[in-house]
């Protein structure tokens, strides 16, 4: 059973030729990328880099914040060709095509530019700002402010906000809580983030949970409560799968464990998957669709894991030496990109401070390990 398991996951993966030719056309640009591109590429040579909150949509851009600004690469471009965005700010995203950016400038405003040309973004008075996500188009935008931008009344508060094409402000968190981080799926108008406000009461539990919103279906409901904190949501690209870090034993008592795990939401059955139970704990989950699975991919003990969940296999991504500060998943079905120490370049020894690169599974395909997922109440989503 295990060896048949096994070998589907390969060739959900893609990674045997003969798999990604049938899969994928053969002909298709998708197959030119991968078949063309080497195992490793190289997108910062120098400095201390690591890779934004919200990973890039599709495989067109990559914003990255470095020490003389912020840059977009294109990595499948002839030389990996960088644009300078702006010469200050953090926190960037794109959207799907590129043609959308967005970030926090030092200021504490929400900047975006479309194609490179500055447009006006939402102004707060009290220049606390931060995380901006914006859906596929780049016409809608979530963030979170502690400004009272749509005077409620009770200032001082972080909260979490959507800024619709028509630059109307919508409040999207509730409570005394402090709301933050969130992400906007590419459709369907999902946005998720945490938050420790009470559902019923609107007090400051203290402790972050998970909350969904529908923007077409308010208010904002929570999808965690548990005695230790839930943190950074993140969306799949086809907005079924919501994945965080929980230190909460969320399929059992809900105590605080004292250590994140990385754990998987599924919107449609509204159940869900336990992927790891390291002792020391892992962090920083994305998670993207491919083809009939989900690739998501998370950090424990400085190493880089990424877990196919319907296929339910866990694979190492091989790093020779330092630590891994993120992997993301997207930039194509056979891609992922990692900031480490290691020196992925020469393929030995570290670097000075993270360095980003994208790997292509295809050309080197990482090797399986121990890892299973845990489903509950249920298990939402079939296996193969």
């Amino acid at each position: 059973m295990r060896d048949r398991r096994f070998i589907r996951s390969w060739i959900a993966l893609g990674l045997f030729a003969g798999a990604a030719i049938a899969v994928l056309g053969g002909s298709t640009p998708a197959a030119a990328f991968h078949r063309k591109t080497p195992p490793v590429t190289s997108i910062t040579t120098s400095g201390d880099t690591n890779l934004p909150r919200i990973p890039s949509q599709g495989r067109r851009s990559l914003p990255l914040v470095e020490s003389d600004g912020i840059w977009v690469y294109m990595p499948f471009s002839t030389g990996s060709e960088r644009t300078l965005v702006s010469t200050s700010g953090t926190q960037p995203a794109t959207s799907t095509l590129g043609r959308t950016m967005t970030w926090r400038t030092t200021a504490g405003q929400i900047a975006i530019t479309f194609n490179g040309d500055p447009l006006v973004g939402p102004s707060d008075p009290s220049g606390t700002s931060d995380n901006p996500s914006v859906d596929k188009r780049g016409t809608t935008m979530a963030f979170d402010s502690a400004g009272d931008l749509t005077n409620v009344g009770v200032p001082n508060v972080r909260r979490v906000y959507v800024r619709d094409r028509f630059g109307t402000l919508t409040l999207l968190s509730k409570g005394l809580g402090t709301s933050r981080k969130p992400v906007l799926s590419t459709k369907r108008g999902i946005v998720a983030f945490e938050s420790t406000s009470d559902p019923t009461t609107g007090a400051d539990t203290g402790i972050s949970q998970i909350w969904i919103a529908r923007l077409n279906a308010l208010p904002a409901g929570r999808i965690t409560a548990g005695a230790g904190p839930s943190t950074d949501p993140l969306i799949s690209d086809d907005a079924r799968l919501v994945t965080f870090a929980s230190r909460a034993n969320l399929a059992g008592d809900s105590s605080d464990t004292g250590v994140a795990q990385i754990f998987v939401y599924d919107l449609v059955s509204g159940t869900y998957a336990q992927l790891t139970n390291e002792p020391s704990g892992c962090s920083r989950p994305t998670v993207a669709r491919f083809q009939s699975d989900w690739r998501i991919t998370f950090v424990c003990n400085g190493q880089a894991y990424f877990h196919m969940l319907r296929a339910n296999v866990r694979y190492q991504i091989p790093i020779p030496a330092g630590t891994v500060q993120a992997i993301n998943a997207g930039m194509g079905d056979h891609f992922v990109t990692v900031s480490t120490t290691a020196d992925l370049a020469t393929g030995s020894g570290t670097t000075i401070g993270n360095r980003v690169y994208v790997l292509n599974m295809y050309a080197s395909p990482p090797p399986a390990v121990a890892g299973s997922a845990t489903w509950f109440p249920f298990q939402g989503i079939p296996g193969f």
